[in-house]
């Protein structure tokens, strides 16, 4: 006897394996929640997919860096500037800034800025 001859529609297994596949992905977003996957279904979703980026991308990835970082900025009283300070020191951020200490430099700018405002 098969399915088809008692009358019992069968059972459309790409959907229902898919279906699975989306409500475990559905799980995954649940913060501490483990989800189990079996390896076809890790496959499926794309757990040994390379994505990484090539070596090739990863260098050209570093000239559009440079572009944006043409000249190192230092900050002074008058701001960022691209001279370069005679001496760069803790001592030189304490004069500045009047840094206490625990303080970070851009506490003791903030402040600063607050106090002379």
């Amino acid at each position: 006897m098969t399915i088809e001859t008692i009358g019992v529609s069968t059972i459309d297994d790409t959907a229902t394996d898919a279906a699975v596949l989306r409500e475990k992905l559905v799980d995954a977003l649940t913060q501490g929640y483990q989800v189990a996957f079996d390896p076809d279904e890790a496959e499926r979703a794309g757990a040994f997919v390379e994505d990484a980026l090539t070596e090739l991308d990863a260098a050209e990835s570093c000239e559009d860096l440079a572009e944006v970082w043409e000249e190192p900025a230092f900050l002074d009283d008058d701001g960022p500037s691209a001279d370069i300070p005679p001496f760069i020191t803790i001592s030189n951020a304490r004069e500045l800034y009047d840094l206490r200490p625990g303080e970070t430099v851009s506490e003791a700018i903030a402040r600063r800025d607050a106090k002379g405002a």
